[in-house]
């Protein structure tokens, strides 16, 4: 759309607003092509938390309310404030275009809240789940099928039929949240706070039209807050009852909000007394494991294993071995290996392992453990539900077909030409008894920063 097509003359010094607003984008779409193609917001290390809820329900005083009771604490909103003056002239111009003025709305305040310094905690006023909840929940009109008595589409039957990819954060929006507190409201309570807060100044913008449209679309309310649940993408996402007194609301926030920053900011603090569950938050974070501890898949969850056999000498080294984590649990730590790499069947064997939690030299982080290893036994896997990784199994079953054909006796194998051939053979006929799972029991848990 064409600059001259805004009505400049509906808001104040219309003509520089606009100007100002197609500068700003001209810097967002300069942040997004450098710090994204780069990498840089990997060391983004602020707590971000998203308060979402429909019109009344209490979200702009509870972000309020939370800015004060946290620490070094920020508070903002989508639209931003830099976009104060410009929302006007998108919510008049209204239908598609209002939508994609919001939507871009989103990448402005990543950008903004990037270049935030000076505080560690982002309490935000609606961002991104807003802007997918409200156009799944009541699509913009397109054409003559898409609406119906109302003049607007239904989305009941759609919703119902679409793929759970929609719900799913933008990869390109690259920050996301760690909290997302959803505001649960009945009609008739928001009914009343919207008309109360009429009488004064509070609300959207004037060419806004969702008070009107909640008020007048019968379930168009509870559709966006089955969207609002249904999101995915922040680490966590809970969900509130706002129809109590706001300081009821406010405390339910705090049982969240408090905890989970405090495991954020303070993880050795808050995980003294439990380092395996602090290994499991960190995999969180580093997206290599779910919140049960369970790997998430493809993901590179590497472990440093060493232990004696029973084969070596005690004056040759012991075994050292880079294995895949599998899982962890509130008491042990699980990973699938080759049987023959493990051969001890019934005893448990002395171990100590090793995993880079992150970070980088020389203050990375080191989780060091010393125990016991054991094999899981087949009933056990199956009574659990564990299965190998099919890739680990196939390949597995290749290199034991290499060292079978190989006659000379060596232990270390060059890999042969027709190795490739070999696993994609053991894919379609995999032997799992090739392969095991074992168990590492923590006797001794220590968590350093920096090397040796």
């Amino acid at each position: 759309m064409a600059r001259s097509e805004l009505k400049h003359e509906l808001i104040d010094n219309g003509h520089v607003v606009v100007s100002s607003f197609y500068r700003l984008l001209d810097e967002v779409e300069t942040y997004i092509m450098t710090k994204h193609s780069c990498g840089s917001l990997r060391t983004f290390t602020k707590f971000i938390i998203e308060i979402e809820g429909l019109d009344g329900s209490g979200k702009t005083t509870l972000v309020n309310a939370l800015t004060q009771a946290l620490p070094n604490a920020f508070a903002t909103k989508t639209p931003s404030k830099s976009l104060n003056e410009i929302r006007p002239l998108w919510d008049h111009r209204g239908g598609i275009l209002a939508r994609a003025f919001y939507m871009i709305s989103n990448y402005v305040l990543e950008y903004e809240i990037s270049n935030v310094k000076t505080h560690d905690v982002v309490v935000i006023d609606r961002w991104y789940a807003s802007t997918c909840a409200y156009t799944i929940a009541r699509p913009p009109k397109l054409d003559d099928n898409n609406f119906i008595a109302n003049g607007e589409q239904t989305s009941s039957d759609i919703m119902s039929n679409l793929p759970q990819s929609v719900y799913e954060w933008p990869k390109d929006l690259r920050l996301k949240p760690q909290l997302l507190l959803v505001l649960n409201i009945d009609p008739e309570v928001r009914r009343k706070r919207v008309e109360y807060r009429a009488l004064g100044t509070g609300g959207a913008s004037r060419f806004n039209p969702w008070d009107d449209r909640l008020a007048n679309e019968v379930g168009l309310g509870d559709r966006i807050l089955e969207v609002l649940n249904r999101i995915t993408g922040p680490n966590e996402i809970h969900s509130l009852d706002a129809n109590v007194t706001i300081d009821d609301v406010v405390q339910q926030a705090l049982d969240i909000v408090q905890p989970t920053v405090k495991k954020y900011f303070h993880p050795q603090e808050y995980f003294s007394s439990n380092p395996l569950a602090w290994w499991v938050h960190m995999g969180q974070q580093l997206h290599l494991c779910d919140g049960a501890g369970k790997r998430l898949h493809h993901a590179l969850w590497n472990l440093q294993v060493s232990y004696r056999d029973g084969i070596r000498s005690e004056s040759e080294p012991p075994v050292l071995k880079t294995v895949g984590l599998d899982r962890i649990d509130s008491n042990c730590i699980y990973y699938w290996t080759a049987d023959s790499a493990f051969p001890s069947k019934d005893q448990p064997i002395w171990a100590s392992v090793l995993w880079m939690m992150g970070g980088e030299y020389p203050t990375e982080s080191q989780w060091r453990g010393e125990g016991f290893l054991t094999r899981v036994t087949d009933d056990e896997c199956k009574l659990r539900g564990f299965s190998p990784p099919p890739s680990l199994v196939a390949h597995v079953t290749a290199c034991c077909k290499c060292k079978s054909d190989v006659k000379d006796g060596n232990n270390r194998l060059d890999r042969p030409d027709e190795y490739d051939d070999l696993v994609d053979v053991a894919r379609l006929h995999p032997k799992m008894s090739n392969v095991c799972m074992i168990r590492f029991v923590p006797i001794r848990i220590e968590v350093l920063r920096g090397g040796p």
